[in-house]
């Protein structure tokens, strides 16, 4: 019998769920019997023999888990030496003891939060989302930034990526990168990579940063220089990248918004990453929001998307660099062409082998307010940074007050109502359309997501489009 079946048993039974419950329990200490048993394995903390006795029965739970999911006693140990993998295990086991097991999960805290820091920024691209450029009058000030880090920490969020605006411009963001790191989130940088320098590129090493992404929409000066706005910065951009690569201390990515000026190349670009020296290739889905509303004009058709989304794929199987994309139909292609090869897991992750569409479907595609959100430059929480719906304020509440008691949020959850195609498709676990495409073209983020080939007929009715486009 396959596999997955039992692994799904596992996590659904209930007498299991309650076990989860007890592992991540806090006591008066703010800690809990997971963390001792981490200690079991990983000997980072002495425990006294009654406490070993106490926990015994979770541990050997733990240990059955282990044996289900196929990992040796050695794997486990080392990846629980990594504090990020114990935060997931932690945020998994809290999110299925309080929801359940579910396709797609519903998380009790978000494992990713992006995170504007702020709207300064000194290039003027067209579809920015943010629309930045000049400073906001109510940005936070350094003790609130280093308190949301310490909040998001506490709820077991495993990544924070700091973006903008262009981040690199604020004076505080190394200090809230530190803090982050300090506290074992995962820390990524989204810039334009133009205040790369030599320095710059250090104090990413220094600060403990994991992961840079550098946008860069074309391998042509001139055709990167028009879409941002200012010429010159596609040079300043390249540095950038040759800088932050020299370091070798962390993943440097390059990401794209591809659109009708950049199809064409889309092999070249994904060359020009490799031969930069990146470790992966990111291609950003355009969504017109922001400045992006006045280039809607722009944006693939579901056809080209879809033959984009193949071409990440075979070069993905190449294994000499990671394409990625914030199309959540990515995982529909990749299991379309291989359900035992490499499946999207999320926009970040991906798996292989026989669990690899359970994962998919667990971590769910398009993660807006259930995996995922976005904290603006002003404290407000939304959704999505694509997505400019104010659900909270974090000048006025705590990050975890927000995320549990948002209608909004409770609401975008849920995918059993999504419209058109979206709400019946077979991938709907895995994938759920982009929901900020959905809002941005019908202001509804119940609606299908018109860039997926399977809503042509929605594209083609907002386009004004015939289907021989």
């Amino acid at each position: 019998m396959d596999l997955t079946y039992f692994i799904r048993f596992f996590l659904k039974n209930r007498m299991n769920r309650w076990v989860f419950s007890q592992l991540a329990k806090e006591d008066e200490e703010k800690e809990t019997v997971l963390e001792d048993i981490f200690s079991l394995y990983t000997k980072g903390k002495n425990l006294s023999f009654w406490r070993e006795i106490e926990i015994l029965p979770f541990y050997l739970f733990f240990e059955s888990g282990r044996v289900l999911f196929g990992q040796s006693r050695k794997e486990v140990r080392e990846k629980l030496a990594d504090p990020l993998f114990q935060h997931g295990i932690a945020l998994t086991m809290r999110s299925i003891a309080t929801y359940g097991f579910l396709h797609p999960q519903i998380f009790t805290a978000p494992p990713v939060v992006v995170w504007n820091f702020t709207n300064s920024c000194n290039l003027k691209c067209r579809h920015c989302y943010q629309e930045a450029g000049t400073r906001l009058e109510g940005e936070l000030d350094l003790a609130t930034r280093l308190d949301i880090v310490d909040q998001l920490a506490e709820e077991d969020v495993f990544s924070i990526a700091f973006s903008g605006g262009e981040p690199l411009m604020d004076k505080d963001l190394w200090r809230v990168v530190e803090r982050a790191h300090k506290r074992n989130l995962y820390v990524s940088i989204a810039t334009n990579g133009t205040l790369i320098t030599a320095e710059a590129a250090q104090r990413m090493t220094e600060s403990g940063v994991d992961y840079v992404e550098i946008s860069l929409d074309s391998a042509k000066p001139e055709v990167h220089d028009a879409f941002r706005g200012i010429p010159g910065f596609w040079k300043r951009a390249v540095k950038g990248i040759e800088n932050a690569t020299a370091q070798g201390k962390f993943e440097v990515g390059i990401a794209s918004t591809i659109t009708q000026m950049n199809i064409a190349e889309i092999e070249d670009l994904i060359q020009f990453a490799r031969n930069l020296g990146a470790n992966k290739f990111y291609a950003f889905n355009f969504i017109p929001t922001g400045r992006g509303k006045n280039m809607v004009d722009m944006d693939l058709t579901p056809q080209q998307r879809e033959e984009m989304l193949n071409i990440l794929y075979e070069h993905y199987l190449k294994g000499d660099i990671v394409c990625m994309t914030t199309s959540p139909q990515y995982a529909r292609v990749c299991t379309m062409n291989g359900s035992k090869q490499l499946i999207p897991s999320s926009h970040y992750t991906v798996a292989k082998g026989e669990q690899a569409r359970m994962l998919a479907e667990f971590i769910g595609g398009c993660g807006v307010g259930r995996a995922y959100c976005a904290i603006q430059p002003d404290g407000i929480v939304t959704p999505c940074v694509f997505m400019p719906i104010a659900v909270g304020d974090l000048k006025e509440k705590k990050f975890i007050d927000i995320w549990n008691d948002s209608p909004i949020l409770r609401d975008i959850r849920r995918r059993e109502d999504l419209k058109g195609h979206c709400g019946e498709c077979e991938y709907r676990s895995a994938c759920g359309g982009c929901r900020a495409r959905a809002y941005a073209y019908l202001g509804d983020y119940k609606a299908p997501d018109p860039g997926c080939i399977n809503n042509e007929e929605v594209f083609l009715e907002l386009s004004g489009r015939d289907s021989s486009y």
